[in-house]
């Protein structure tokens, strides 16, 4: 078991400059508690990137199957590399994209379920302004009953009380640290403890607690958020039982949400037999 001090060290949780000591204390209580996160990822204690190798991990180690991970592409990373994300690389492919630990993706995101559990759903915020990402976030606070802005965050909503819209929350999930850049820039000024979803080419500056995965594919944003929908209602909820949406419904893969899908690309993209006026010469 690797001790306290290099889970929280190898993990970036903690931001001294703004987190609340308090906040500190719950981050490394809740990371020892629940996983051992190692500093070096080699091929003889990750996971493997396909199902077939002899190291892959038992299913019933797992959150949800392995097969269920690879195929949301949850371990596929971009083809950049910040020296924050470099810990949870298991190996580069030949096409230059980087490949995720997925064993290690398991248990962070166990880190985070039990974390995000420890608070209100009316003190928590989600923030995701990629469309990719909507649907989950939509389903994630239906669900669990948190408050999200699934699209465009306006900037001083948790720092200015002037404002109709302004927001008090303890803890901010953002989906993706570049594009949600604003929402982090105000939980640090007011102290709120935040966690993200971030990708081998993000920044975890200001984000206390990260979850390493592919934060820009719709399915891998689906399962994330399911998972943590249903580990969140199984500890304030217990006796609801499965949750009244499926993975499916999360990732944009039922019949109703493709035809959605479909109908927003018709009215978006222009007409083959639109006319165009002659260009002058």
């Amino acid at each position: 078991m690797v001790e306290e001090t290099s889970v929280i060290a190898n993990v970036k949780e903690i931001v001294p400059a703004k987190t609340p000591a308090v906040a500190k204390k719950t981050v490394k209580k809740v990371v020892k508690k629940v996983v051992e996160a190692p500093s070096e990822v080699s091929p003889e204690t990750a996971a493997p990137a396909v199902a077939q190798e002899s190291s892959a991990p038992d299913d019933a180690s797992l959150l949800v199957p392995l097969d269920s991970y690879l195929k949301a592409g949850l371990h596929i990373g971009t083809k950049f590399r910040t020296k924050y994300m470099k810990k949870f690389i298991y190996k580069v492919r030949t096409d230059g994209l980087t490949v995720l630990n997925v064993q290690a993706l398991d248990e962070r995101i166990r880190v985070v379920a039990e974390f995000i559990s420890r608070y209100k759903p009316e003190d928590i915020v989600v923030v995701g302004k990629r469309e990719n990402g909507w649907r989950a976030i939509k389903l994630f606070a239906k669900i669990t009953g948190v408050r999200a802005y699934a699209g465009r965050y306006h900037p001083g909503i948790l720092t200015n009380p002037s404002l109709e819209d302004f927001e008090e929350a303890k803890l901010i999930i953002v989906a993706d640290p570049w594009p949600d850049k604003d929402a982090l820039r105000d939980a640090a000024k007011v102290g709120t403890v935040t966690v993200a979803l971030c990708d081998t080419n993000n920044d975890s500056t200001y984000v206390d607690l990260v979850l390493p995965c592919n934060n820009k594919g719709r399915k891998s944003l689906g399962l994330i958020f399911w998972i943590l929908a249903r580990e969140f209602m199984k500890k304030h909820h217990p006796e609801a039982g499965d949750l009244p949406y499926s993975l499916d419904d999360f990732m944009g893969e039922t019949e109703e949400a493709r035809a959605q899908m479909m109908k927003k690309k018709r009215r978006f993209t222009p007409s083959k037999t639109s006319s165009r006026p002659p260009r002058r010469r």
